[in-house]
C-alpha cells in the first residue's frame, strides 16, 4: 500500500512538472518576494492627505501640530500655494485655518471625489484640535491595553498572509483539477481502476503532491521576506490543514466535469467566494458574519495571527480544530465523489 501511495504521488508530481507548475510556483514566489521587498511600500496612507494653511495670529495651529510630529511639508504659507499643491495631487484635502486662539475657524477644501466619511473625520479632528489649543489642554490621556501593544506592521509585510493564502490555499484547489483532467485524458483512471490500490490512496496522493508545491512556495516567500523570525512549525500546520481542505474541495468538484474548460467557470465562482475574507482583512470594518463560516477565513486570519501575533493565542487552536473537522467532512465527500464518478467510469 505504501509503495502504491508513493508511486501515485510521484505520478501526480510528474503531471504537475510536465505542465511546468513547479516553475510557475517558484516564479510566483520570486515575484512576490520582489514585490514585498522592493515594490510595495512599507507605509501607505489610504485616506486623503491633509495640507494646511494656517492664517491665524502667530500660526498657533501650525506650531501645535509641528510640536506633535506632523511633517513640515504639510504646511504652506499662502492660500495660493495651498491650491497649487492640491492641484498637483488629487488624493489631498486642504484646510485653511483663520482667526485667533479664542476664535478659530477652519475651511476644508476637497477635490470633489471624496466620500462624506473623509470630510466628517477631518472636520471632527480639526474641531477637537482647536478645542485643545483653545483650552490649553494636553493629551494626558490614560490608555490601557488588554494585551501587550504590538509594534506597527509595515504595509508590505501585512500583505504576506494574503500572498501565502492566495497560492498555498486557493491554487491548490486548481492544481488537483489539472491532475484529474490529465489522468482522464491519458487514461490513468482506467489503469487505477484495475490496480489493487483503493480510493483513499488515490486521494492521499493528490493531497501530498499539492502539499509539496505549497511547501516550496511557502518556504521561498517566508525565508526571503520575514527570515527566521516566524514560527515555521505552526505556520506549516495551519497551511497543511488549509491546503488539504482546498485540495479535497477541488477534487470533490472537478471529478464531475470532463475537462478543464467545463470546470473553470465553476472554479472561478468557488474561488471568488473563498476569497471574500480578503475584503475583511483589508477593510476590517466590513466583516459580514457569514464570512466567518468560510474555511478560507480561518486560514487567512490564522496566518495573520501566526505571523503578526496580537496575543490571541487561543484562537489558533480553535481555527486549527475547525479546519480539522472541515477536512474530515470534506474527505468523506471527496471519497464519495471519487467512488461515484471516477471509479465507475472508463474515463
Amino acid at each position: 500500500m505504501l509503495n502504491k501511495y508513493l508511486n501515485l504521488t510521484k505520478q501526480n508530481l510528474t503531471i504537475l512538472m510536465r505542465n511546468n507548475f513547479h516553475l510557475i510556483v517558484i516564479g510566483l514566489a520570486v515575484i512576490m518576494v520582489i514585490l514585498v521587498n522592493f515594490v510595495i511600500p512599507g507605509q501607505v496612507k489610504i485616506t486623503p492627505k491633509e495640507l494646511f494653511f494656517d492664517n491665524t495670529n502667530n500660526n498657533i495651529v501650525q506650531d501645535y501640530l509641528l510640536k506633535n510630529d506632523v511633517q513640515k511639508d504639510r504646511f504652506v504659507d499662502s492660500e495660493k500655494k495651498l491650491y497649487e499643491r492640491l492641484n498637483q495631487n488629487s488624493n489631498t484635502l486642504g484646510v485653511i485655518i483663520d482667526g485667533n486662539k479664542d476664535n478659530t475657524s477652519f475651511t476644508i477644501i476637497g477635490q470633489g471625489n471624496e466620500n462624506d466619511e473623509a470630510f466628517n473625520l477631518l472636520s471632527a479632528a480639526m474641531a477637537n484640535l482647536i478645542d485643545r489649543i483653545k483650552n490649553n489642554q494636553n493629551e494626558n490621556i490614560n490608555i490601557q491595553y488588554l494585551r501587550p501593544q504590538q509594534p506597527n506592521i509595515p504595509f508590505n509585510q501585512k500583505l504576506i498572509p494574503i500572498i501565502i493564502f492566495t497560492e498555498v490555499i486557493l491554487l491548490g484547489f486548481l492544481l488537483v483539477a489539472v491532475i484529474v483532467f490529465q489522468e482522464k485524458e491519458e487514461g490513468g483512471i482506467k489503469a487505477f481502476r484495475v490496480s489493487p490500490a483503493n480510493t483513499i490512496v488515490y486521494i492521499l496522493s493528490k493531497v501530498s503532491a499539492n502539499l509539496i508545491l505549497a511547501y516550496l512556495y511557502l518556504l521561498i516567500v517566508l525565508l526571503f521576506t520575514l527570515g527566521f523570525n516566524v514560527n515555521y512549525l505552526n505556520i506549516f500546520v495551519l497551511t497543511t490543514l488549509g491546503s488539504i481542505l482546498m485540495t479535497l474541495l477541488g477534487l470533490s468538484i472537478s471529478v464531475f466535469f470532463k475537462n478543464l474548460e467545463e470546470f473553470i467557470f465553476v472554479a472561478l465562482i468557488v474561488l471568488s467566494i473563498l476569497a471574500l475574507p480578503m475584503m475583511t482583512y483589508l477593510t476590517p470594518s466590513f466583516s459580514p458574519d457569514f464570512f466567518r463560516f468560510l474555511p478560507s477565513y480561518s486560514v487567512l486570519f490564522g496566518l495573520r495571527e501566526l505571523l503578526f501575533t496580537s496575543g490571541k493565542n487561543s484562537i489558533l487552536f480553535n481555527l486549527n480544530m475547525l479546519l480539522v473537522l472541515e477536512g474530515i467532512g470534506m474527505f468523506i465527500i471527496a471519497t464519495w465523489s471519487v467512488n461515484r464518478k471516477l471509479m465507475k467510469e472508463g474515463k
